[in-house]
């Protein structure tokens, strides 16, 4: 995973930056610590996006010469990415959660990938803090991946299945590829497309980068998944909250609706509360096998779900 080294003057090196990595971050400054430390290259602008104005994430973003966004509120992760975006100036931007771990070669192998007659948009393969892979490929948002991706099937692959239907999430490319859409976790972008597209910032949390790489592939951009350069999520998708299965549930008819419309919301709708009840009825069939403070709170989780899906009716309006 070594990029492409080219002899640069100290002066261009200086003054052009390769990439702007732009990190969001929330609260985690020891984790945040760790990344721009790993990071640090000064062919890589560092910008932070100082969520809630953190003193400790002030005081690390002055250690790490980092540009620093102040950000008073929590205006979601969207609009959070935006504001980085905004402070950037090299002509790729990888933008990032905080709760990862990479080094500066990954960042600029990623970055290398963004280039003309390459990628406009390049992701990484995703590692969980125990070392497993993360499927980080999805489908775009649609009616039919909703019912197929998000209600019907698990997360985890049906090997039988798997050799009759292409079924994106349960995809994990091992060499450089072409796809339609991936997680948000990290993502490498052409500065002038994510400036002429940006996240949408009307979700918060959740479901914002799956609008986003639908808008994307209407622009014709391409994505390509590349393997070769991998990131360690120290949270993990499987950590499930009230407030996060809230957040998808009705964020899911929401995207639908911008998407595609109020007729495609209503049927999102009716898909949704089918998705998150199978969901309530695996956490109960978990409790009742393995009853333990985990699963219980995995099960409350779920119920928050449905209920967000049960009331997300004004989303088709």
């Amino acid at each position: 995973m070594t990029p492409p080294d080219e002899p640069l003057d100290d002066d261009d090196v200086l003054n052009k930056p390769e990439v702007s990595l732009v990190v969001v971050a929330f609260h985690r400054s020891e984790h945040l610590d760790a990344l721009l430390g790993a990071t640090a290259d000064r062919r890589i602008e560092l910008v932070v996006v100082n969520i809630e104005q953190d003193p400790d994430v002030h005081m690390i973003c002055t250690r790490h010469f980092a540009i620093e966004v102040m950000v008073p509120n929590n205006p979601g992760y969207g609009a959070a990415v935006n504001r980085g975006v905004a402070a950037a100036h090299a002509p790729v931007v990888l933008f990032s959660n905080d709760d990862l771990e990479y080094d500066a070669a990954a960042v600029r192998c990623l970055a290398a990938a963004v280039r003309p007659g390459g990628a406009d948009v390049a992701v990484p393969r995703v590692i969980g803090s125990g070392g497993t892979p993360v499927r980080s490929v999805q489908a775009v948002p649609s009616l039919r991946s909703l019912v197929l991706e998000w209600a019907l099937l698990p997360d985890t692959p049906v090997s039988w299945l798997a050799r009759r239907i292409s079924v994106e999430k349960w995809r994990a490319p091992n060499v450089p590829e072409r796809i339609h859409a991936a997680s948000g976790l990290a993502v490498a972008v052409r500065h002038d497309l994510i400036v002429e597209c940006p996240l949408p910032e009307v979700y918060f949390l959740y479901w914002e980068e799956s609008e986003w790489f639908a808008l994307l592939g209407r622009r014709g951009a391409h994505v390509e998944f590349r393997p070769e350069v991998s990131v360690v999520h120290l949270g993990g998708r499987a950590v499930a909250s009230p407030e996060k299965s809230a957040l998808l549930a009705r964020n899911a008819v929401r995207c639908i609706r911008r998407l595609y419309g109020r007729r495609a919301a209503r049927a999102a709708y009716a898909v949704t509360i089918a998705w998150q009840f199978r969901l309530v009825l695996t956490g109960l069939a978990r409790v009742t096998t393995k009853p333990s403070r985990p699963t219980r709170s995995l099960l409350t989780a779920r119920v928050a779900g449905l209920r967000s899906a049960l009331t997300s009716w004004n989303e088709t309006l």
